[in-house]
């Protein structure tokens, strides 16, 4: 979203093992060709009604870099995305990170936007000229502390992310101010599969649901919740599914495209609330590359947006029983 664990320290179950070298995905130049799918969005207003819709989602998360590994890792994904309202984006994220032991972890990553359309700062902008191809913007750089442990009877991770404002402050992609978000992590195998739960607050949709990357941010209290269930399936693939549900607390503000350089601040109750789930699907290529893939559908804001990349790690995880890639198949 980034990262539900970017780095984790400690041996986990066999599902969180292999996805440790994926999640920060990569695409072709494709999307970057296809500049054309200007479903207009409606324009950004500073009216609670009609906030700008959250799009260019991406798969974003890079995490377990360092899984049953100690020290420093790193990884890219470069990703397409596909969103229902305002067509395709291309982006590439790095990653950084630090095990320090089998508990505590840091990381940081910062999304880069090879392209991608935005909202029109026009003030008067044509009804067929209301998105604007952007290339070569940066999000806001997220630093994540991870904290876990293993009870009895499931595993448990706290982390700690917060944001250090070097986005384009102009379109939308940061609140030019340092934001903070506590998640809760609670999970247990049952063979090959890993249910679990989430739950944390904030005062940023843009560390929510890291998954998925947004094209504005916000700032406001909120509280956030999601239930999952993760799949092993054959050759080391995997499958996990979530649902999710962001609700405000209090006055919240969506930072969109500037109007006369200043940011176009859309301010109401529930201007940030949503919910809806996720679908993803990750395939290790090598031990260091994996293919993903997801499908993410809001309920309350009526948006769809897919995306496909591919994730390079450095430091690999070490080979398991059952973690075989698709190159060893075709041997």
């Amino acid at each position: 979203m980034l990262t539900a664990q970017l780095i984790r320290g400690l041996p986990l179950p066999l599902r969180l093992q292999r996805r440790a070298s994926c999640y920060l995905l990569l695409l072709l130049a494709l999307p970057a060709c296809a500049q054309v799918q200007n479903v207009p969005p409606p324009e950004a207003q500073a009216s609670a009604s009609q906030p700008p819709l959250p799009d260019i989602q991406g798969v974003r998360e890079l995490p377990n870099l360092l899984d049953e590994q100690h020290g420093w890792n790193a990884g890219v994904t470069f990703s397409g995305v596909h969103s229902s309202v305002t067509g395709w984006a291309t982006l590439a994220t790095p990653a950084i990170g630090y095990s320090f032991n089998d508990i505590f972890s840091i990381d940081a990553e910062i999304p880069i936007y090879f392209f991608r359309l935005a909202n029109t700062l026009s003030t008067h902008p044509k009804p067929d000229d209301k998105l604007v191809p952007r290339r070569g913007e940066f999000g806001d750089i997220v630093f994540g502390l991870h904290a876990q442990f293993i009870p009895r009877l499931f595993q448990y991770e706290i982390t700690g992310a917060f944001t250090a404002p070097t986005g384009d402050e102009k379109y939308g992609l940061t609140t030019g101010r340092v934001t903070f978000d506590i998640n809760n992590h609670f999970e247990r195998s049952f063979g090959r599969f890993t249910p679990n739960i989430e739950m944390g607050g904030g005062d940023s949709t843009t560390l929510v649901n890291r998954t998925v990357t947004k094209n504005y941010t916000s700032l406001g209290p909120l509280a956030h919740f999601q239930i999952g269930l993760g799949i092993d399936l054959p050759h080391g693939a995997s499958f996990e599914s979530d649902a999710y549900e962001e609700l405000p607390i209090g006055d919240q503000k969506i930072y969109g495209p500037s109007r006369n350089g200043k940011a176009t601040v859309v301010i109401g109750h529930s201007v940030t609330e949503d919910n809806g789930f996720i679908n993803s699907l990750d395939i290790p290529i090598t031990r260091n590359i994996t293919l993903s893939g997801y499908y993410s559908r809001s309920l309350r804001l009526h948006s769809d947006t897919s995306a496909i990349g591919i994730t390079y790690v450095l430091r690999p995880l070490p080979v398991t029983d059952d973690s075989t890639t698709m190159n060893e198949l075709f041997r």
